[in-house]
Protein backbone atom coordinates (compact mmCIF):
# COMPACT_ATOMS: atom_id res chain seq x y z
CA UNK A 1 0.00 0.00 0.00
CA UNK A 2 1.44 3.31 -1.05
CA UNK A 3 0.78 5.30 2.08
CA UNK A 4 3.67 7.71 2.30
CA UNK A 5 3.60 9.81 -0.84
CA UNK A 6 5.62 7.38 -2.93
CA UNK A 7 5.03 7.15 -6.66
CA UNK A 8 4.97 3.37 -6.91
CA UNK A 9 2.91 0.55 -5.39
CA UNK A 10 3.68 -0.25 -1.79
CA UNK A 11 1.83 -2.19 0.87
CA UNK A 12 -1.43 -3.94 0.09
CA UNK A 13 -2.96 -4.68 3.48
CA UNK A 14 -5.77 -2.43 4.61
CA UNK A 15 -8.53 -4.02 6.61
CA UNK A 16 -11.40 -2.96 8.76
CA UNK A 17 -14.11 -4.88 10.54
CA UNK A 18 -17.52 -3.65 11.70
CA UNK A 19 -19.44 -6.08 13.89
CA UNK A 20 -22.40 -6.24 16.24
CA UNK A 21 -22.91 -8.99 18.78
CA UNK A 22 -26.28 -10.64 18.25
CA UNK A 23 -27.97 -13.21 20.49
CA UNK A 24 -27.41 -16.83 19.54
CA UNK A 25 -24.55 -16.19 17.12
CA UNK A 26 -20.95 -17.27 17.49
CA UNK A 27 -18.42 -14.72 16.35
CA UNK A 28 -15.65 -15.59 13.94
CA UNK A 29 -12.87 -13.04 13.54
CA UNK A 30 -10.94 -13.13 10.26
CA UNK A 31 -7.26 -13.92 10.51
CA UNK A 32 -5.13 -12.20 7.90
CA UNK A 33 -1.53 -12.83 6.89
CA UNK A 34 1.26 -10.58 5.66
CA UNK A 35 1.63 -10.27 1.91
CA UNK A 36 4.36 -12.57 0.62
CA UNK A 37 6.28 -9.51 -0.59
CA UNK A 38 6.56 -8.28 2.96
CA UNK A 39 5.05 -5.34 4.83
CA UNK A 40 7.63 -4.70 7.49
CA UNK A 41 7.76 -0.92 7.73
CA UNK A 42 5.07 -0.30 10.30
CA UNK A 43 1.77 -1.49 11.71
CA UNK A 44 -1.15 -0.17 13.69
CA UNK A 45 -4.38 -1.42 15.25
CA UNK A 46 -7.36 0.66 16.37
CA UNK A 47 -10.45 -0.58 18.18
CA UNK A 48 -13.67 1.21 19.13
CA UNK A 49 -16.34 -0.30 21.38
CA UNK A 50 -19.83 1.19 21.22
CA UNK A 51 -18.34 4.30 19.64
CA UNK A 52 -15.61 4.82 22.23
CA UNK A 53 -11.91 4.31 21.48
CA UNK A 54 -10.46 1.36 23.38
CA UNK A 55 -7.07 0.62 21.86
CA UNK A 56 -4.64 2.34 19.52
CA UNK A 57 -1.24 0.72 19.19
CA UNK A 58 1.34 1.28 16.47
CA UNK A 59 5.03 1.04 15.73
CA UNK A 60 7.59 1.00 12.97
CA UNK A 61 8.96 -2.33 11.86
CA UNK A 62 7.37 -5.69 11.24
CA UNK A 63 4.16 -6.70 12.98
CA UNK A 64 5.25 -10.33 12.78
CA UNK A 65 8.20 -9.54 15.06
CA UNK A 66 6.35 -7.23 17.46
CA UNK A 67 5.07 -8.61 20.75
CA UNK A 68 3.10 -5.36 21.12
CA UNK A 69 1.17 -6.20 17.97
CA UNK A 70 0.17 -9.65 19.21
CA UNK A 71 -0.60 -8.30 22.65
CA UNK A 72 -2.93 -5.65 21.26
CA UNK A 73 -4.59 -8.13 18.92
CA UNK A 74 -5.25 -10.43 21.88
CA UNK A 75 -6.74 -7.59 23.92
CA UNK A 76 -9.10 -6.79 21.03
CA UNK A 77 -10.04 -10.46 20.62
CA UNK A 78 -10.73 -10.71 24.36
CA UNK A 79 -12.85 -7.57 24.22
CA UNK A 80 -14.84 -9.15 21.41
CA UNK A 81 -15.34 -12.42 23.31
CA UNK A 82 -16.54 -10.64 26.44
CA UNK A 83 -18.87 -8.07 24.89
CA UNK A 84 -22.57 -8.46 25.49
CA UNK A 85 -25.44 -8.70 23.04
CA UNK A 86 -26.08 -5.43 21.24
CA UNK A 87 -22.57 -4.09 21.77
CA UNK A 88 -20.50 -3.20 18.73
CA UNK A 89 -16.85 -3.10 17.74
CA UNK A 90 -15.05 -1.32 14.95
CA UNK A 91 -11.54 -2.69 14.37
CA UNK A 92 -9.07 -1.19 11.90
CA UNK A 93 -5.65 -2.56 11.03
CA UNK A 94 -2.83 -1.71 8.65
CA UNK A 95 0.51 -3.28 7.71
CA UNK A 96 2.85 -0.90 5.94
CA UNK A 97 5.55 -1.02 3.30
CA UNK A 98 7.34 2.28 2.77
CA UNK A 99 9.05 3.46 -0.40
CA UNK A 100 12.16 4.79 1.35
CA UNK A 101 13.94 4.23 4.68
CA UNK A 102 13.32 7.86 5.66
CA UNK A 103 9.60 7.16 5.63
CA UNK A 104 9.82 4.31 8.13
CA UNK A 105 8.75 5.85 11.43
CA UNK A 106 6.32 5.28 14.28
CA UNK A 107 4.41 8.46 13.43
CA UNK A 108 3.71 7.31 9.86
CA UNK A 109 1.96 4.05 10.78
CA UNK A 110 -1.74 3.92 9.91
CA UNK A 111 -4.47 4.12 11.10
CA UNK A 112 -4.00 7.70 12.20
CA UNK A 113 -6.17 8.88 15.07
CA UNK A 114 -7.27 12.45 15.74
CA UNK A 115 -9.98 14.09 17.84
CA UNK A 116 -12.07 16.93 16.43
CA UNK A 117 -14.91 18.62 18.31
CA UNK A 118 -15.06 15.82 20.85
CA UNK A 119 -15.16 13.05 18.22
CA UNK A 120 -12.26 10.63 17.76
CA UNK A 121 -11.61 9.68 14.14
CA UNK A 122 -9.42 6.88 12.78
CA UNK A 123 -8.19 6.87 9.18
CA UNK A 124 -6.14 4.65 6.90
CA UNK A 125 -5.36 5.24 3.24
CA UNK A 126 -3.91 3.62 0.14
CA UNK A 127 -2.38 5.85 -2.52
CA UNK A 128 -0.46 9.07 -2.98
CA UNK A 129 -0.82 12.63 -4.20
CA UNK A 130 0.77 13.43 -7.56
CA UNK A 131 2.57 16.47 -6.13
CA UNK A 132 2.82 15.65 -2.48
CA UNK A 133 4.07 18.05 0.19
CA UNK A 134 7.80 18.76 0.38
CA UNK A 135 7.73 18.60 4.17
CA UNK A 136 9.01 15.43 5.79
CA UNK A 137 6.77 15.98 8.82
CA UNK A 138 3.74 14.37 7.17
CA UNK A 139 3.07 11.79 4.50
CA UNK A 140 0.39 12.14 1.84
CA UNK A 141 -2.09 10.04 3.79
CA UNK A 142 -1.95 12.44 6.73
CA UNK A 143 -2.52 15.37 4.38
CA UNK A 144 -5.61 13.68 2.96
CA UNK A 145 -6.88 12.85 6.45
CA UNK A 146 -6.50 16.49 7.40
CA UNK A 147 -8.38 17.65 4.30
CA UNK A 148 -11.32 15.42 5.19
CA UNK A 149 -11.39 16.50 8.84
CA UNK A 150 -11.12 20.18 7.91
CA UNK A 151 -14.18 19.82 5.65
CA UNK A 152 -16.33 17.86 8.09
CA UNK A 153 -19.48 19.44 9.46
CA UNK A 154 -20.63 16.78 11.90
CA UNK A 155 -20.38 13.00 11.87
CA UNK A 156 -23.39 12.08 9.73
CA UNK A 157 -22.84 9.95 6.61
CA UNK A 158 -23.94 12.91 4.51
CA UNK A 159 -21.31 15.12 6.17
CA UNK A 160 -18.60 12.53 5.51
CA UNK A 161 -19.70 12.22 1.88
CA UNK A 162 -19.52 15.99 1.42
CA UNK A 163 -16.09 16.14 3.07
CA UNK A 164 -14.87 13.31 0.86
CA UNK A 165 -15.92 15.22 -2.24
CA UNK A 166 -14.19 18.33 -0.93
CA UNK A 167 -10.97 16.47 -0.22
CA UNK A 168 -11.05 14.91 -3.68
CA UNK A 169 -11.43 18.32 -5.31
CA UNK A 170 -8.58 19.76 -3.24
CA UNK A 171 -6.32 16.83 -4.11
CA UNK A 172 -6.86 17.56 -7.80
CA UNK A 173 -6.69 21.35 -7.66
CA UNK A 174 -3.86 21.78 -5.14
CA UNK A 175 -1.80 18.62 -5.55
CA UNK A 176 -2.26 17.78 -9.22
CA UNK A 177 -4.38 14.71 -8.61
CA UNK A 178 -3.71 11.35 -7.00
CA UNK A 179 -2.87 7.76 -7.72
CA UNK A 180 -5.59 6.61 -5.35
CA UNK A 181 -7.83 7.98 -2.61
CA UNK A 182 -8.77 4.58 -1.22
CA UNK A 183 -9.50 5.03 2.47
CA UNK A 184 -11.35 3.77 5.50
CA UNK A 185 -12.57 6.25 8.11
CA UNK A 186 -14.42 5.68 11.37
CA UNK A 187 -15.73 7.67 14.30
CA UNK A 188 -16.36 4.46 16.22
CA UNK A 189 -20.04 4.42 15.29
CA UNK A 190 -19.90 4.10 11.51
CA UNK A 191 -17.29 2.82 9.08
CA UNK A 192 -16.81 4.77 5.84
CA UNK A 193 -15.09 3.02 2.94
CA UNK A 194 -14.12 4.82 -0.26
CA UNK A 195 -12.38 3.66 -3.43
CA UNK A 196 -11.12 6.12 -6.02
CA UNK A 197 -8.14 6.21 -8.36
CA UNK A 198 -6.70 8.04 -11.35
CA UNK A 199 -4.34 5.25 -12.36
CA UNK A 200 -3.91 1.49 -12.01
CA UNK A 201 -7.44 0.63 -10.98
CA UNK A 202 -6.71 -3.09 -10.94
CA UNK A 203 -4.18 -2.50 -8.18
CA UNK A 204 -6.16 -0.02 -6.07
CA UNK A 205 -8.98 -2.26 -4.90
CA UNK A 206 -11.21 -2.48 -1.84
CA UNK A 207 -13.54 -5.38 -1.16
CA UNK A 208 -16.58 -5.22 1.10
CA UNK A 209 -18.80 -8.03 2.30
CA UNK A 210 -21.47 -8.63 4.94
CA UNK A 211 -21.21 -11.94 6.80
CA UNK A 212 -24.37 -11.47 8.85
CA UNK A 213 -23.03 -10.19 12.15
CA UNK A 214 -19.81 -8.78 10.77
CA UNK A 215 -18.92 -6.54 7.83
CA UNK A 216 -15.38 -6.81 6.47
CA UNK A 217 -13.58 -4.31 4.24
CA UNK A 218 -10.15 -5.20 2.87
CA UNK A 219 -7.80 -4.22 0.09
CA UNK A 220 -7.61 -7.90 -0.87
CA UNK A 221 -10.45 -10.39 -0.38
CA UNK A 222 -10.35 -12.70 2.65
CA UNK A 223 -12.86 -15.16 4.13
CA UNK A 224 -14.35 -15.99 0.70
CA UNK A 225 -15.42 -12.38 0.21
CA UNK A 226 -17.22 -11.27 -2.93
CA UNK A 227 -14.97 -11.47 -5.96
CA UNK A 228 -15.64 -7.94 -7.20
CA UNK A 229 -14.23 -4.78 -5.59
CA UNK A 230 -16.51 -1.92 -4.67
CA UNK A 231 -17.06 0.58 -7.51
CA UNK A 232 -14.92 3.64 -7.98
CA UNK A 233 -16.22 6.97 -6.72
CA UNK A 234 -18.86 5.69 -4.30
CA UNK A 235 -18.62 6.14 -0.53
CA UNK A 236 -19.89 3.09 1.35
CA UNK A 237 -21.03 3.73 4.92
CA UNK A 238 -21.76 0.91 7.37
CA UNK A 239 -23.79 2.10 10.35
CA UNK A 240 -24.14 0.70 13.87
CA UNK A 241 -26.88 -1.66 12.65
CA UNK A 242 -24.58 -2.90 9.85
CA UNK A 243 -26.89 -1.38 7.24
CA UNK A 244 -25.11 -0.04 4.16
CA UNK A 245 -25.56 3.41 2.64
CA UNK A 246 -23.98 4.55 -0.63
CA UNK A 247 -23.11 8.07 -1.71
CA UNK A 248 -21.92 9.00 -5.19
CA UNK A 249 -18.82 11.19 -4.97
CA UNK A 250 -17.26 11.13 -8.43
Amino acid sequence: MSDDGCREPGARILRSVRGVRRPGHARNVPIGAPDERGHKDGWSLVCFKNGDPQYHARDAGSAADASKYYGTAWKIAKLNIERASGQSLVVMGHLRRASAPAKVAHKFSHPFVEARDGITWAFQHNGSLVNGPESHDKIDSQIIFGMILDSLDGRSPEAVAKATGGARATAIEKYGGFTSLNFMLSDGQSLHVYRDFQTNGQYYTIYLDNFGEIVVAASEPILAMKADPIPRGTLHTIGPDLQLQRFEIA
